[in-house]
């Protein structure tokens, strides 16, 4: 019986060495960040006249965008309400509620703070003869604050401009063709959110090369990338310090090679070397170009055909 009993327990033994890792794995230590409402000022007086930015509806795919990054635990929206409404704060930080050092909400790491501050509509047209073009580019501006739940410190700032081809038509003598998006706002806040959510997490967990050759592997996936995106890659250096205030001014960066992004999954992205040369594994990523956006310069260079002047 004695023997039985000691095999029985070095076998639950065992078994508990082979599930400790499997627990560790499934539980990961998490940054929690809480999403607030985001705010759309615009709504009010933009440009003489009264907008709808359906602010409700970015916030929702900023939330589902966050979530697909997988390393962040996001906070439901009805309990991120109880969580300020608890700590006495609301939606416009900075107040005299938060501005008196006692700013800490208990169970969050980060606070988002978002407002929509630009969304309009501008037309780029071409005419020659009988031939007419005409392209309607859609425009969406975010501003967004990344906030140390523990201590009110504002740990990022940015404003994220958007702007896509979201209409275009043709016509040249009795033919013409026009085609354009069934929701151009929808459509422009999905690139918003996303590149919202690539600032955020990349501002914590960098894009970085996991794996180098000839094929790159990236550790990210469709969440932050896109098939197409232009990505540059370097070494960072030194760290650089001012000396009168102590605050890190960031590093020197060593270009190693611009690279497209040709395949993206859920979790890891691959990409290919358009020039300089291959990353190793560790060099660091800077999204240069989303595949979805338009570019902002309204004489885009294309390749040239045929003989130079």
């Amino acid at each position: 019986m004695l023997h039985k009993t000691i095999k029985l327990i070095s076998r639950l033994g065992f078994l508990t060495v082979l599930l400790s890792p499997l627990t560790a794995i499934s539980m990961p230590d998490l940054p929690i960040i809480a999403i607030t409402s985001i705010k759309a000022p615009i709504n009010q007086n933009y440009g003489g006249r009264r907008v709808n930015a359906k602010e409700a509806n970015f916030q929702t795919m900023l939330e589902t965008q966050m979530t697909q990054v997988g390393r962040f635990t996001i906070i439901e929206r009805n309990r991120v309400d109880e969580i300020l409404a608890e700590q006495g704060l609301n939606n416009e930080f900075g107040d005299s509620a938060t501005a008196s050092g006692q700013f800490n909400v208990a169970g969050v790491d980060y606070l988002v703070y978002g407002a929509i501050t630009k969304l309009g509509q501008r037309e780029q047209a071409l005419s020659t003869g009988s031939f007419k073009s005409a392209s309607l580019i859609t425009e969406f501006s975010v501003d967004i604050k990344v906030v140390d739940a523990s201590s009110g410190e504002v740990r990022k700032a940015k404003s994220v401009e958007v702007q896509s081809k979201t209409a275009s038509g043709m016509s040249t003598g009795s033919f013409g063709s026009i085609k354009g998006n069934g929701d151009p706002l929808a459509d422009i806040q999905r690139i918003a959110a996303k590149k919202v959510a690539a600032l955020i997490a990349t501002s914590i967990f960098p894009i970085e090369v996991v794996k180098g050759g000839s094929t790159v592997y990236l550790n990210y996936g469709s969440a932050i990338l896109d098939k197409g995106d232009i990505v540059d890659a370097f070494r960072p250096g030194e760290e650089l310090i001012d000396e009168t205030t102590g605050i890190n001014l960031g590093s020197e960066e060593e270009f190693v090679g611009k690279l497209e992004i040709y395949e993206v999954n859920d979790k890891f992205s691959k990409a290919k070397l358009i020039s300089g040369m291959n990353p190793s594994k560790g060099s660091l990523i800077r999204i240069i170009k989303k595949a979805t956006e338009s570019t902002k310069s309204t004489g885009q260079n294309s390749e040239k055909r045929g003989r130079k002047i």
